[in-house]
């Protein structure tokens, strides 16, 4: 096989990016062939004038995400992972603001990071858009976003997309509504990947679907032609596994299914290089893509969108004009000038910043204080850390001992066997904060 290195459009886009886009790219075209040897990291760093720095990089990512296996004293091949059995997240308290004095819950984010400036000036500009003013918006999204949309999800999620499969909301609930529709001449059965998502469960049970649950290490032709996953920041604290992906995406183009792939924490992978989209390994088929702005920018700004496969644009296409816009035209537009500009990718590499410095003071924090009374599960990915507490308790009753101490935790559904586990998202909370709140939790749960 003859592998090259093209030129980059962007100067600051680094060597062994561009490698592993050219590997990928030969492999969906079928240049690269299932199982076929790949040239050693000597001979590849040699034929493209690269370290083997590089060389290695590059091939690491891709093993990562699937697209090569790594054979001991083989060498690589064009393609696991052994992942711990999903767990069930209880329903979340839901607790006073004014009696918590330390939030380790999920629904916030470091609000001192956004550029508000940035965002200032781009409402400013949309402001002076009369038509945006005048109107009630496209009923699909503005132009102008769906088409920044495509070619970002693509640089930073390696989404495959055209603007014309784009489909924009105000967060996913009003987007499902649309999908319902949409796949209306499916059975009329959805399954989610354990833990689950409750509010989507239930618009699929108020449209009428049957709700089921299911396992990512056990998947067969009795499961439903939906699927809905969260497979780069689920619930269970990691991605999911380079060998689950692929074994997804074989499960779907065998069984004529689709996946739902809601990627709402995507890009929050602090360690290493954030993990491509499913749909992007699928080629764009069987796959259809959500992403939201509500953790990468504000929660107040309802921004979501789908990605459509093109099998099922000719279906959304005669439905549309039943629904209005539910997102801000103004907003939309200011949001496209905030992605093209650059001010996104920016703001995104300052949290990961932040969000990595907080995860690393957690993790330090928990060692210190808890030393063998805890242990860290899962912190790779997404905005907490999922522990489990050697205690004689349950998730429920730690949970509940610590907000009797003002402090908000998510307690984790866990075997009977196993130590109670609990979640803490370090998103929200103060970095001068941690160490005192672990030091009350200690206290409380008496350890």
């Amino acid at each position: 096989m003859l592998i090259t290195l093209p030129q980059a459009d962007k100067k600051d886009f680094p060597l062994y990016l561009r490698l592993i886009n050219e590997i990928k790219s030969k492999i969906h075209s079928g240049e690269i062939a299932a199982e076929e040897k790949m040239p050693s990291l000597r001979k590849l760093a040699h034929d493209l004038d690269v370290s083997r720095t590089t060389a290695e990089a590059a091939y690491s990512q891709l093993v990562a995400e699937g697209y090569l296996i790594a054979s001991p004293k083989r060498g690589y091949f064009a393609g696991s992972i052994v992942s711990r059995k999903p767990q069930k997240i209880l329903p979340p308290q839901k607790p006073s603001a004014a009696t918590i004095r330390y939030d380790f819950g999920n629904n916030y984010i470091d609000s001192s990071l956004f550029p508000a400036s940035l965002w200032k000036r781009c409402l400013g500009h949309a402001l002076q858009n009369s038509a945006l003013l005048a109107g009630y918006g496209n009923p699909q999204g503005e132009p102008y976003l769906r088409s920044t949309l495509a070619r970002y999800s693509h640089e930073a999620r390696s989404v495959i997309c055209t603007p014309e499969q784009i489909v924009i909301g105000a967060g996913m609930q009003s987007l499902l509504q649309i999908l319902i529709d949409v796949l209306d001449a499916l059975p009329h059965t959805v399954a989610f990947e354990e833990p689950g998502f409750t509010k989507a469960e239930h618009i699929f049970a108020m449209s009428g679907w049957q709700v089921r649950h299911f396992n990512t290490e056990n998947l067969h032709n009795k499961l439903p032609q939906l699927l809905y996953v969260s497979p780069s920041n689920p619930y269970k604290g990691r991605s999911l596994s380079p060998q689950g992906r692929l074994d997804l995406l074989r499960w779907a183009q065998q069984n004529g299914a689709y996946i739902l792939e809601d990627d709402y924490n995507g890009e929050f992978r602090y360690f290493s290089h954030p993990i491509s989209s499913l749909q992007g390994m699928s080629g764009g088929q069987n796959v259809i893509y959500c992403g939201s702005f509500s953790r990468i920018l504000l929660p107040s700004l309802r921004i979501s969108y789908l990605v459509l496969p093109q099998n099922l644009l000719p279906v959304y296409n005669r439905i549309k004009h039943l629904y209005n816009q539910t997102s801000s035209s103004i907003e939309q537009f200011a949001l496209a000038e905030f992605i093209a500009s650059g001010g996104l990718r920016r703001h995104i590499k300052k949290m990961r910043r932040r969000y990595a410095v907080k995860n690393t003071l957690l993790r330090t924090a928990l060692a210190n204080i808890f030393g063998s009374k805890a242990s860290i599960m899962a912190y790779e990915s997404g905005l907490h850390i999922r522990l489990a507490v050697h205690a004689a308790a349950t998730a429920e009753e730690l949970a509940q001992n610590a907000m009797s101490k003002g402090i908000h935790i998510l307690p984790v559904k866990a075997a009977e066997s196993s130590s109670p586990e609990i979640l803490l998202s370090f998103a929200g909370i103060a970095e001068e904060d941690i160490e005192p709140a672990l030091l009350e939790l200690k206290k409380v749960w008496q350890l």
